[in-house]
Parts: C-alpha cells; sequence; structure tokens
C-alpha cells in the first residue's frame, strides 16, 4: 500500500496553511550520499518502473528544456508529469500534469499526506527530510497517482547528491555549465561538472550541449562510469531567422516559440531526446510542440517593449547579451536589475555595462536579499522596483527597449505584482479622463485624444498586461 492511498491526519485546512509549512522546512541537510533519500524512497512504496523517466541538469535551460519535451510529448498524446523548480508566480508552478499546475485540492491533499510521512520518518529514522527532499517525494506520489507516461525531473542543485537523483533514469540530460551555487558545487567548471555528471549511472546514455572546452573531462568520466554520450554543438545546426526564431537540424526546419539565442542549443538538446527516446514521434509533431512551447520567464513580454528574463549568473548573462545583440540589434537597451546575495552581483552588473545604455538597480521582498547599494558602484538605484519600471517607461521612446533581470525571484516577484501596479496608472488616468469631461465637456474629442495619449504613456503604449 503507497502512502497516496493511506488515510493520513489532516494537519491543514487550507492549501496556504500547507504551503506556509512546507517552505519553512529546512532547505539544506549537509549529506555526503543519498542514502536518507533512498530510505525515504524506500518507506514511500511508490513503484515508478512502468513510467520513462527523463533527468534534467545543467546551469542554465533546464525549464526550457523540461517545457520544450513536455509540450512535444503532449502533442504525440503521452501523458506527463513534469517536476522543476524555482517556481516564479505560484507554489503550483513546481508539479504539473500534462503542462497544468497542480490544483489546489491536490496540493493541500498531497502536502498533509506527506506531512504525516515525515513525521512517521522522522520516528524511524531520528531527523526529518528537507524541503527539496519532501517536495521530490510529493512529485513521485503525484505522478504515480495521474498515471502518467513520462516522468520530466529537472535536478534542483548540482546533480550527484540532488533528491531527484535517487531514481534511474532512461536518459540524462546536461543542458549547460557555468559557474553558480559555487559554495555548494565548487569554484572551477570541473568540479561543478563533476557534480552534474553525478546523473549519469552506469549504461546511461547522455545528451548534452555543454561547451566543448569540457567534451573531453566528460569523455573521461563517461568512460569511467561506463555510459555513452553524444555532443551537440551550434556546429550541429543552423539558425535559419533570429526573431521568430527558427531552425535547421538534420534537414528538418523547426519554428521555435521561445525568444533569445540561448534557445537554440535548448531546442536542439530536446530535439535529438526526443529521437533517441521516441523514435516513433514525427518530426511534424516535434514541430508543433517546438512552437507551442511557453515558459515563463524566458526573454518574456510584458508590455509594449517591457521584457523579463530569469539570467541570474554570468553565464546566463553571456547569453542574455548575445540575444541582445541578435534579436534587438535596433533597439536601446535599458536594464532593471536585482539579485540575491549569493550570486555574484558584481559580474553580472559588469556584464550588463557591455550592452546597456541604462541600468538602474532596485530591490525586492525575499529572506535572501541583501544591501546592493555597497556593490553597484555609481549606478542609480531605486527602492521601490514597481516605481523604478514606470518611471523608465515614462522616460523611453519607441526606440528604447526595457530588460528586468538578475534573478528568478526578483523577475517572479514583477510578473506577480505588475498588473496591480500598472492598473493603478489605468485608474488615475480614467479619474483625470472624467474630470476633464466634467469640467470641459464641449471639448470632448480634444480631451479624449489627450488621454488615450496619457494613458499610452504611462502604460507602456496602451497594452493590458
Amino acid at each position: 500500500m503507497t502512502w497516496w492511498s493511506k488515510s493520513s491526519k489532516v494537519m491543514f485546512n487550507t492549501v496556504q496553511e500547507a504551503i506556509t509549512w512546507i517552505e519553512v522546512q529546512v532547505k539544506f541537510k549537509p549529506k555526503t550520499d543519498l542514502i536518507r533519500m533512498g530510505e525515504a524512497y524506500k518507506m514511500l512504496g511508490v513503484d515508478l518502473s512502468g513510467i520513462k523517466k527523463i533527468h534534467v541538469a545543467g546551469t542554465n535551460g533546464k525549464g526550457s528544456v523540461c517545457s520544450y519535451l513536455s509540450h512535444i510529448l503532449l502533442k504525440a498524446g503521452y501523458k506527463v508529469g513534469t517536476f522543476t523548480s524555482p517556481y516564479l508566480v505560484r507554489f503550483h508552478e513546481r508539479i504539473r500534469f500534462n503542462m497544468n499546475e497542480i490544483s489546489d485540492d491536490e496540493l493541500l491533499e498531497l502536502i498533509n499526506i506527506i506531512y504525516s510521512f515525515n513525521e512517521s520518518f522522522a520516528k524511524t529514522y531520528g531527523e526529518h527530510l528537507s524541503f527539496f527532499e519532501l517536495l521530490t517525494l510529493m512529485s513521485f506520489l503525484y505522478f504515480k497517482h495521474k498515471e502518467v507516461d513520462v516522468m520530466i525531473m529537472e535536478v534542483g542543485l548540482g546533480g550527484l547528491l540532488d533528491a531527484t537523483n535517487i531514481l534511474t533514469y532512461d536518459l540524462p540530460l546536461i543542458v549547460s555549465i557555468g559557474f553558480d551555487h559555487m559554495k555548494q558545487l565548487g569554484n572551477t567548471l570541473e568540479s561543478i561538472a563533476m557534480n552534474k555528471l553525478g546523473i549519469v549511472k552506469e549504461g546511461n546514455h547522455l545528451i548534452t550541449t555543454v561547451d566543448p572546452s569540457l567534451h573531453e573531462y566528460f569523455k573521461k568520466s563517461i568512460e569511467e562510469k561506463k555510459a555513452t554520450a553524444e555532443y551537440l554543438t551550434l556546429h550541429d545546426v543552423k539558425v535559419l531567422n533570429d526573431n521568430p526564431l527558427v531552425i535547421e537540424y538534420l534537414g528538418e526546419t523547426y519554428p521555435i516559440s521561445l525568444k533569445g539565442s540561448y534557445q537554440v542549443l535548448n531546442a536542439l538538446l530536446s530535439i535529438r531526446a526526443i529521437h533517441y527516446l521516441f523514435p516513433e514521434i514525427k518530426n511534424d509533431i516535434i514541430r508543433k510542440g517546438l512552437s507551442s512551447t511557453l515558459w515563463q520567464g524566458r526573454l518574456e513580454e510584458m508590455d509594449y517593449h517591457v521584457y523579463i528574463d530569469g539570467a541570474h549568473n554570468t553565464h546566463a548573462m553571456d547569453a542574455l547579451i548575445e540575444t541582445a545583440h541578435s534579436t534587438f540589434k535596433d533597439k536601446k537597451i535599458w536594464v532593471l536589475f536585482s539579485a540575491l546575495g549569493d550570486k555574484d552581483i558584481p559580474g553580472m552588473l559588469t556584464k550588463i555595462k557591455t550592452f546597456a545604455e541604462k541600468i538602474v538597480v532596485t530591490s525586492f521582498p525575499d529572506p535572501r536579499f541583501i544591501d546592493l547599494i555597497p556593490l553597484i558602484g555609481d549606478l542609480p538605484y531605486v527602492q521601490n522596483p514597481m516605481n523604478a519600471i514606470h518611471t523608465l517607461m515614462q522616460q523611453m521612446s519607441d526606440d528604447h527597449l526595457l530588460i528586468i533581470t538578475g534573478s528568478l525571484h526578483f523577475i517572479g516577484y514583477i510578473k506577480k505584482n505588475y498588473k496591480r501596479t500598472c492598473w493603478k496608472f489605468y485608474r488615475k488616468s480614467l479619474e483625470i479622463f472624467i474630470n476633464i469631461r466634467i469640467i470641459e465637456v464641449n471639448s470632448k474629442i480634444e480631451k479624449s485624444n489627450l488621454m488615450f495619449s496619457f494613458s499610452k504613456r504611462a502604460c507602456g503604449g496602451g497594452r493590458q498586461v
């Protein structure tokens, strides 16, 4: 009997109570192996052996690849479970069935179950599980309950000791490797690579788009693991168009819905993964999946000439710069930046200065946020990010473009609050409009035109967010 079918004590009555509990669980527990997670998985009693499983690791691009794969498999008629992190706006984004977020009722039931399980585990083994261990086990339960055909699991951190690595996967993928989470993974690309290569097990076939400078290191590790690997590079694909993105691979043309030159390798990796693990899926289906893929926070258009991008390390900033030069080459780029204290903030700002005409630094509410003023030199700082956005938008002309970036948590905050803040400008515009109509009825047409111009300027061209 699995924990999904057992009756559990109802500890939480609302989904918000449940989310609040799980989010305060210990985030990082020191570990040198996966024994604790292995015991928890065994105790959970969930058999996932009949499900195809894809494991996605890498510094940047994991979420996009997970989304491409999920959309392609959905178009092919598979039932797909997708596990990603972190979320941008809602906790529910982490666990999806057929790319639909887990519902409130399902999440509430699942957290109540995992709460009871965590207490039983602590009684047996003398310690509670960490936040991410609990979250990973929740995804196992949910995907089994939904009877998925395919599980796509994104690594939370690194790979070797990540909770998701407790399973044996049909296909491991490594997207890219750059400097991030050095405190946990090491200060060299080789040490970071070694950790991410931990998802490759004996007999596995790895497909990767890591930089060619790491290929020899990978080949040695793959040989030691008695596994195989193939390495995809930009030489394997032809870019036919930058915006919208269209690529050619093995004589087939694929339109890509997501923006950014960094999506070329992400899409290529996804195509090859499908060819390898699901050879029965035709290229027409792959095309439909790639062209319909949606993924929040990856050069996502929020408003007229306003984009958010989740670049949160120097490697991702390099990719963003390349995209800015290719996709927005006729625009003057302005950047609103904020980041968490555990990131290389000076390094990211140095990168941004190479392509941005104007940079404004701001803050946002997060426990890991630190005072950025000592780190930003003479760059302007605005405390309230929503005020900063609207001030910049009022100063922008048609040849300007605003990119909001620096942290997934930051752009998640912006995405969650942007509509409400923008509505304040529409409401204020409406008040002015009504006053003008009352005072000067005879000049209705002129004043209406004035009002339309004011609204357009206040909220970035008048487009409703």
